[in-house]
């Protein structure tokens, strides 16, 4: 009847959806593949970050409460949050920017009239403090914080 014509003219019923396979389970880290991947990579120390770690930092205490973090073009990129601090730091280790802190650690210090720059992953100019402002005859300048105030040591034409 009019029941068994509506059943062969109706849409076929969606099939559940299949459940995707569960995840191979993570190696502890004290398992010997992980001792050989984090051999393959260089973890940056830092005597100024409290996790002992560059691009480093604890944020809280639930079951990720390390976060790696780079700089690029200026702005701050969380890599991912991590059981341990070394885990964060092998994933800090893996990118270009801490290639680049390895490089530039390796190289003799730059020079200038007997001064070494510091150089800086934060800054537009590459240099702690010093900043590009415009594209003026001099777009650079240099400040230094004393005494809880910013002091502006000059305007330069180039860092």
């Amino acid at each position: 009847g009019i029941a068994d014509l509506a059943a062969r003219n109706a849409p076929p019923t969606p099939r559940p959806a299949k459940r995707p396979a569960p995840l191979p389970a993570v190696p502890p880290s004290s398992s010997a593949a992980a001792s050989k991947q984090s051999s393959a990579v260089q973890l940056i120390t830092s005597a100024t970050n409290k996790t002992g770690f560059k691009g480093v930092y604890k944020l809280g205490s639930g079951a990720t409460p390390y976060s790696a973090h780079v700089y690029r073009n200026g702005d701050q990129v969380v890599l991912g949050h991590f059981a341990t601090a070394e885990e964060a730091a092998r994933c800090y280790a893996r990118t270009p920017e801490a290639k680049a802190d390895l490089a530039v650690s390796a190289a003799p210090p730059v020079l200038f009239d007997g001064v070494e720059l510091i150089t800086s992953e934060r800054s537009n100019s590459g240099f702690k403090c010093v900043s590009k402002v415009n594209n003026g005859a001099t777009p650079y300048y240099a400040q230094v914080y004393r005494k809880g105030k910013n002091v502006v040591l000059g305007r330069y034409a180039t860092a």
